[in-house]
């Protein structure tokens, strides 16, 4: 059961059932996604698993075109906007709040980080309400030459950190959400 709040910077938030574990869970696919959110739904699963203190992508893991995405939620531990940060070798997109469950385009992500480039980083920023659960999607693809995506995160009071241990929770029922 999920109990809606009002969220800030037009999210809405939500506080959910006590069955969430630890992480984010972290579907990969086959093919390259060419920043398209939509791609996801339909295409064909490799692998799954879950990352609990770090979300990334080493280079060392799946070679050429492939895709991945990240959902759960972000649990902030202070009461302030939060800038978050995907550093990523090719396209990358993060959402939060209310986007991230539906509705998702490149044109309202949190971080739009697309097309193909070498590593590049972004940021985007939302103000956010300490222990309030909030929906996240993080999508990234590889087509070709380096593959690399960092998840981090910052405010005023917290020194940018990839850290995300007892800030990421996901539904281990639905893998997601």
């Amino acid at each position: 059961m999920y109990g809606r709040m009002a969220g800030f910077a037009g999210s809405i938030s939500y506080r959910p059932a006590s069955s969430l574990v630890a992480g984010l869970f972290r579907t990969t696919f086959s093919g390259y996604f060419a920043d398209d959110p939509t791609w996801f739904a339909t295409a064909t699963v490799t692998a799954t698993n879950v990352q609990t203190t770090v979300i990334e992508d080493s280079n060392a893991e799946e070679g050429e075109s492939f895709s991945r995405q990240w959902l759960g939620y972000f649990r902030p531990t202070t009461t302030e906007t939060y800038t978050f940060y995907l550093n990523s070798d090719d396209a990358s997109y993060l959402w939060i709040g209310s986007n991230a469950l539906s509705g998702f385009t490149t044109a309202n992500s949190t971080i739009n980080n697309g097309g193909l480039h070498g590593p590049v980083e972004v940021s985007g920023t939302a103000a956010l309400t300490a222990g309030v659960y909030y929906p996240i999607r993080i999508q990234y693809g590889e087509n070709g030459g380096g593959d690399v995506m960092t998840f981090s995160h910052s405010t005023a009071t917290i020194t940018k950190t990839t850290g995300v241990t007892g800030k990421v929770f996901y539904n281990p029922a639905t893998r997601s959400f």
